[in-house]
């Protein structure tokens, strides 16, 4: 019981929080269908994603614009601006699936 104490004691030595704040930070590579989605040109991903948030039972005719963004703490996704002023920000998941969540003035 007492080497336990000792081993846990000696494993916080020589670690400092900016070291912990450095790997909490990181984001991960992009794989799979979001890799995919990022090597389109502007027009056919803003196509994906007029389709991608009109399947989710939001109003979009027309994507006007999309730029990568953090939508959530280390999670890189996309912010989607529709020509009727809505706005939605969308994750690719490693199985194609976009998860938006949608935002209107």
């Amino acid at each position: 019981m007492m080497i336990l104490g000792l081993a846990c004691a000696l494993a916080g030595c020589g670690e400092s929080g900016a070291d912990q704040v450095v790997s909490d930070n990181r984001i991960e590579p992009e794989t799979g269908a979001t890799a995919q989605v990022a090597k389109l040109d502007e027009d056919l991903r803003n196509g994906v994603f007029a389709k991608a948030i009109r399947d989710s039972g939001a109003a979009c005719p027309e994507v006007t614009g999309s730029e990568r963004a953090e939508i959530r703490h280390g999670v890189r996704g996309w912010k989607a601006q529709c020509n009727n002023e809505s706005a939605h920000l969308i994750q690719i998941l490693p199985d194609g699936t976009a998860k938006v969540t949608s935002r209107t003035y």
